[in-house]
């Protein structure tokens, strides 16, 4: 019986050390989160990253980092354009647009274009 006892805590503290080495935060509010960022999907057109960053920078989000002089102007291209703003948009609205991103939990940030 004893022994039963220890090898279910034994398993049970595996399952919680396994949980617990997930990249997470805690956020303000104490919540558990799990660190995920909306990038550009593989696949993803050019005219619907561009429809979406026309949309996004002229309703949604703040355009200015990936504007010439910007911290993610460099490299100046569509993918990379669409994906830094992407993210943006997904950490203003909680949703990362299916038609053009997924979810990442590689942060992309890259020299100094840092994701939020």
């Amino acid at each position: 019986m004893k022994l039963s006892l220890l090898m279910a805590m034994f398993q049970l503290g595996l399952v919680i050390s396994c949980v617990a080495a997930e990249t997470s935060t805690i956020s303000n509010a104490g919540i558990h989160q799990s660190k995920q960022w909306c990038v550009l999907a593989p696949g993803a057109r050019d005219p619907q990253m561009q429809a979406f960053l026309n949309t996004a920078c002229s309703q949604l989000v703040d355009c200015q980092a990936i504007r010439p002089g910007g911290s993610c102007y460099q490299p100046n291209t569509l993918q990379n354009h669409a994906s830094y703003i992407l993210n943006l948009s997904y950490r203003r609205n909680g949703q990362c647009d299916k038609a053009i991103g997924t979810i990442s939990v590689s942060d992309p940030s890259f020299g100094k274009c840092q994701y939020p």
